[in-house]
């Protein structure tokens, strides 16, 4: 298998020990920028299902708001600051924009204007959005980081049966299937180029294969 990347710099070669979500997200930015790395990484089930829990709080951390949710609060805060409220279609745009954010970060923006708002007009989207800095930007791009993880990690399991070989192939892109088809023809000479979209005909002779190095591992024996 090669030499193994610790997860934890601290942890002994071999023993990733207790993976937290912040070693999750150190592998998703590391792997993301050197994909080559899942190559030689040791992945633990426990590592799996610490991402899978990531994913997953990664997720909920993006929920949205709901447009009529926004749009009663904008009336709300133009009536207690007495303020002019926008024409309906502004405000339905107005809302339908805030309530692409993550809940928790509209409603965070919200109640900073609120507090400190004081001018005599009413607050447009991007006085809402400069409370926020980039901490939208920052959730949806490590979930994207988290996601593209999970995915290669999915696609690099070593399928064990057919039916799941066969899957991953589906699954990997024409580059991917090409090889292995070639490599059955080598180990199976009944085979010719017209059996290439006949996956269930020719993925038996490499199956064996494929669950021995992986997908993207050799074809040759």
């Amino acid at each position: 298998m090669g030499d193994v990347i610790p997860f934890d710099p601290g942890a002994a070669a071999g023993d990733p020990g207790a993976l937290s979500p912040g070693d999750v997200d150190e592998v998703a930015a590391r792997t993301a920028r050197e994909p080559r790395w899942l190559d030689v990484l040791e992945i633990p089930a426990s590592f799996r299902a610490t991402l899978a829990e990531t994913v997953g709080q990664a997720r909920q951390d993006l929920e949205p708001s709901r447009p009529e949710e926004v749009v009663k609060a904008l009336v709300v805060l133009a009536d207690r600051h007495r303020l002019d409220v926008p024409d309906a279609r502004a405000l339905e745009l107005d809302a339908e924009t805030m309530a692409e954010w993550p809940r928790d970060l509209w409603t965070r923006a919200y109640r900073t204007v609120w507090e400190r708002w004081s001018y005599r007009r009413m607050p447009t989207v991007g006085d809402f959005r400069g409370h926020l800095g980039d901490a939208i930007e920052r959730r949806r791009r490590r979930y994207d980081l988290l996601t593209t993880l999970e995915a290669r990690l999915r696609a690099r399991a070593r399928p064990r049966s057919v039916p799941e070989c066969i899957a991953a192939l589906e699954r990997a892109g024409p580059g991917v299937r090409q090889a292995w088809f070639k490599a059955a023809m080598r180990r199976d000479p009944g085979l010719t180029p017209a059996d290439r979209g006949e996956l269930a005909r020719w993925v038996p002779a490499v199956a064996p294969r494929i669950a021995g190095v992986g997908l993207f591992g050799p074809t040759d024996e």
